[in-house]
């Protein structure tokens, strides 16, 4: 048997996606249809996949998370591939008591939306909890398979230790789970073990990952404790292979997929790969994305990897990448060309370059002559000798825009690192013929982290300035343009020498203009910064965070990062009785207008509390929380000159969500959540809100090859004196036959009140050899006064 440490994120990923998988019943949407996330364990990544209705008018799909207690959203872009989107949460932001999150849709004709709607005026985000990981051990000790082995089927053996459990562990009553699959009358005990052999559980070993759960009961037939296992079934050349330092994986996949969305037929055709290898210390992975949706006029939905590490001592990366810098940098931006570390101990260097925008040509709406042409936004000068004409309304395009950044930074020890940030990017003029105001930006940050007495405390600070020129076309100006532009009877009232030591500094990093920004760095409004302390000490975590960016900062490597705030964040949460009771409280305070560009500034002011009870097993567990969120500017609404202007006003929002494993004849989960937000606006808008949602599932396993899903959801909305209100019953099952080699999953979704559809979703999975499995999906949904829609697919997957 050989272990490999390398493989068990990947397999433990692709673990969280196919088997550990929840869906959240949520307000309807028109664009995204189900949300399907896994089980979020403390300290390990959490995927979450949204379900696209087909819209061609869809740009990017962007997912917006934090941690309780966090000051703001992290915003990061989904991963698109056929009617899904997908995103899998770095471990280091999985954290108890829970984790909200909404999702951004955007557009190409650049207007987006958010999913719940209605987030910017209090709707609430989704929520979900997150376990911890119990200090309590059962003694219970699963011998083999090791985590992440790699076995031939022929050298499988299953045995579990019950030497070192508990005095009140019933050793008789124990579950155990093969790929969900009950096998527990298998096990032959010998004194404190118990044994399987491969010729018991043949028919429920896959070939490539499988799962192990064992279910601990206590002598009052309770669950007491659930131990989990993955390992790998594989060939003997592979098994040869990894004797020689070499080990290797993957997946190939091949889809065919029609939909039919009012009355209008589209076929896509979509193929997949993924492969892992490890030689030594050496390892490289790679996956290819290619789809029949990929067109020169949108951005790219086809999808290229490969990937090369060392330990920690090398990384690189080619594709498309999204190469992770300090937050005012670059997070979460995908780029198409190189990413790279270098590690050295004392001197590390980081690095990506390529490209971000793909070049989109935009097209004429009507020409002009010099004579007649209006004074228009999308109005452009065009090649009269080509077009006839001089000026013409276009459809403007999107230019090809390039990204470079660089971070090298210092580790002295394991308790500091001091790191230099430097981001450059700009758009290529050349790159369309119909477009305007191509732009650039650059920015220059430092950040600093410090690792105190064995991490309990820890100190991080960043900075960054920002410089940003909104049209380039022009190009750099010369002294005497600027001279003749600049000065105190000129268009701009601003000391031309001025203009030119700025373009002497900064020439070498942007081109310098009358469109660049700011012009007075003194205001600091292209300044962001932030720093935090954090201490853990006696079951409890204390963080303190202050933030500051002004009105002018940007990255080009950041989507989604608001500006013109400042202000304080405070966060406590203290863990209570072996991780099972968490107690958290925030308080943040946060205002505008720091360059006092607005006519009042607005505080924003939110009190956050939650307490979650998460008993590992006997009892059901509970999650509590509120917020209030309190926004105002001072200004008076019956104001004549700036009452239009005034912010006031307060939202409260409650969410409470239970979960209970139990057995009653069988064994069941069951889950309700409730939700309730009420906005009080008493600004000029009057924009009332109120929003409630309440879910309730139960899922039962009848026998070891069916299972069965219940639940209720029920929503409803005030906004603006418009009522909206719908039940929505969800009926599924799932049922393996011919020896567990079919599987067969149908649910059942009908929707009533002022929101009216059928939905009926059903796929089926035939192992046809054991490396080998056919998926037929369909689904048919019809919405009341509308025509039917449908999609059916066809998938096969070969695991090697």
């Amino acid at each position: 048997m050989i272990r490999k440490n390398k493989l068990s994120q990947i397999v433990r990923i692709a673990f969280l996606m196919l088997f550990c998988r929840s869906l959240v019943f949520a307000q309807i949407d028109e664009i995204i249809t189900s949300v399907t996330i896994g089980n979020a364990i403390e300290k390990q990544p959490l995927s979450v996949t949204i379900q696209l209705r087909d819209n061609p008018n869809i740009s990017s799909v962007f997912i917006a998370y934090k941690p309780f207690g966090q000051n703001e959203f992290i915003k990061k872009e989904m991963l698109i591939t056929a009617n899904n989107a997908s995103i899998l949460i770095s471990a280091d932001n999985i954290k108890p008591p829970f984790i909200e999150y909404y999702f951004i849709v955007e557009f190409k004709d650049g207007s987006t939306k958010t999913y719940p709607s209605g987030i910017n005026q209090g709707e609430s985000p989704f929520q979900v909890n997150v376990k911890t990981i119990s200090v309590k051990d059962s003694g219970v000790i699963i011998l083999t398979p090791n985590n992440e082995d790699e076995i031939v089927v022929d050298d499988f053996i299953l045995s579990i230790s019950f030497i070192k459990a508990a005095d009140d562990v019933d050793i008789n009553a124990t579950k155990i789970f093969l790929n969900n699959v009950d096998f527990s009358s298998k096990a032959v005990k010998y004194g404190d073990l118990l044994l399987f052999n491969a010729n018991d559980l043949l028919s429920a070993i896959n070939f490539g990952n499988n799962i192990i759960r064992i279910e601990i009961y206590n002598k009052e037939g309770k669950l007491y404790d659930e131990l989990t296992r993955n390992f790998k079934i594989v060939s003997k050349e592979q098994i040869q292979s990894a004797a020689n330092n070499l080990s290797y994986s993957g997946t190939l996949r091949i889809e065919g997929r029609n939909e039919v969305f009012n009355d209008i037929s589209k076929g896509y055709e979509n193929f997949s790969a993924d492969l892992y290898g490890y030689y030594g210390n050496w390892s490289i992975n790679g996956n290819v994305y290619i789809t029949n949706e990929e067109k020169k006029f949108l951005q790219p939905l086809n999808r290229f990897y490969f990937g090369i590490r060392a330990n920690d001592f090398l990384k690189i990366q080619l594709g498309d990448v999204y190469p992770k810098f300090p937050t005012l940098i670059l997070d979460g931006k995908r780029i198409r060309g190189f990413s790279g570390e270098l590690n050295l101990g004392f001197f590390n260097i980081q690095t990506t370059f390529g490209e971000i925008t793909r070049a989109i040509e935009g097209s004429i709406l009507q020409k002009y002559t010099s004579i007649n042409v209006p004074l228009e936004s999308n109005i452009i000068a065009i090649n009269e000798s080509k077009y006839g004409a001089s000026f013409a309304k276009v459809n403007l395009g999107t230019y090809s825009r390039s990204l470079f950044a660089i971070r090298p930074s210092f580790d002295f020890g394991e308790n500091f690192q001091w790191g230099f940030s430097y981001l450059h990017s700009k758009d290529d003029p050349t790159s369309i013929e119909f477009g305007a105001r191509p732009k650039e930006n650059a920015v220059f940050g430092s950040d600093l982290n410090l690792f105190l007495d064995n991490q309990n405390f820890i100190i991080s600070a960043q900075a960054a300035l920002s410089i940003i020129n909104n049209d380039i076309s022009t190009g750099t100006l010369s002294d005497a343009q600027i001279d003749s532009v600049f000065g105190a009877n000129s268009f701009f009232d601003i000391n031309p020498n001025l203009i030119k030591d700025i373009k002497n500094i900064l020439g070498r990093f942007i081109t310098v203009n009358q469109y660049i920004g700011p012009l007075n760095p003194a205001e600091l409004s292209s300044l962001g910064a932030e720093v935090s302390t954090t201490l853990n000490y006696f079951a409890n975590t204390l963080k303190w965070s202050y933030i500051y960016r002004g009105n002018d900062y940007v990255s080009f490597g950041q989507n989604f990062l608001r500006t013109d705030v400042k202000g304080i964040n405070l966060f406590d949460r203290v863990r209570l009785f072996d991780n099972q009771l968490f107690v958290s409280i925030g308080y943040e305070n946060l205002s505008d207008n720091l360059q006092k560009t607005k006519v009042a500034t607005t505080n924003y002011i939110t009190y956050s509390s939650s307490i979650s009870y998460f008993p590992h097993y006997d009892l059901p567990n509970i999650s509590v929380s509120f917020f209030r969120y309190k926004n105002n500017n001072g200004l008076n609404i019956n104001d004549t000159v700036y009452g239009k202007y005034a912010v006031d006003d307060i939202t409260n929002r409650f969410s409470l969500s239970a979960g209970f494993n139990f057995k009653w004849k069988v064994r069941h989960n069951a889950s309700f959540s409730l939700s309730t937000s009420n906005r009080e606006d008493n600004s000029i808008t009057n924009a009332d809100a109120k929003y409630t949602s309440a879910g309730f599932t139960i899922n039962s396993s009848w026998l070891t090859e069916f299972s069965s899903t219940i639940n209720v959801f029920y929503y409803t909305s005030k906004v603006a004196h418009n009522n909206f209100n719908y039940v929505t019953l969800s009926l599924g099952g799932k049922y393996r036959i011919i020896n567990n080699k079919l599987e067969l999953i149908a649910t059942l979704s009908p929707s009533f009140g002022d929101f009216k559809r059928q939905a009926l979703d059903f796929s089926a999975t035939y192992n046809v050899i054991p490396n080998v499995d056919f998926i037929f999906q369909m689904r048919y949904y019809k919405v009341a006064g509308q025509s039917a829609n449908t999609i059916v697919g066809l998938t096969s997957r070969l695991t090697i």
